[in-house]
C-alpha cells in the first residue's frame, strides 16, 4: 500500500509543477492580465514591466516608483532595445500608468515592447 501512496504522491506533484509551468510565468508578480485571441511568447533576454492591481510598477520583478521610471527606462536603454518589453498590466490597473510607461519608452527610444494578455478561447 505504501508504494501506491508513493506513487500517487509524485504524481500529484508533477502535476502542479506542470500546471505551474504551462501558466507561462515570466514574473514572481502577480498580475491577473486581460485576455485576447493573439498573445506573443516570451523570449530570454525580454525585459518585463510589471503593473499590479494597485499601480505598483516593477521591471524584472524589482519595485519601482513612477516617479523614478524614466531614469530606470533611460539607464537600462541600451539593454532593453536588444530585446523586447513585455508591459504586463493587471486588468485592474489604472491605464494612464500603462498609457506612462509606454509613453516612457518611446520617449527613450525604445520602440518595441508589448502588452501581455493570456489567450483567449474566443
Amino acid at each position: 500500500m505504501t508504494p501506491l501512496i508513493d506513487l500517487a504522491f509524485s504524481l500529484l506533484v508533477f502535476f502542479m509543477i506542470s500546471y505551474n509551468a504551462s501558466q507561462g510565468r515570466v514574473s514572481s508578480i502577480v498580475v491577473n492580465l486581460p485576455r485576447a485571441i493573439q498573445t506573443g511568447e516570451y523570449r530570454e533576454g525580454n525585459t518585463i514591466i510589471s503593473i499590479n492591481n494597485k499601480n505598483e510598477v516593477f521591471i524584472n520583478d524589482a519595485k519601482f516608483n513612477l516617479s523614478a521610471l524614466p531614469r530606470e527606462i533611460e539607464s537600462r536603454k541600451e539593454k532593453m532595445k536588444k530585446g523586447t518589453v513585455i508591459i504586463r498590466g493587471d486588468r485592474k490597473s489604472n491605464y494612464e500608468t500603462i498609457v506612462k510607461i509606454m509613453d516612457y519608452l518611446n520617449r527613450s527610444g525604445i520602440p518595441k515592447f508589448t502588452l501581455a494578455t493570456i489567450k483567449s478561447n474566443r
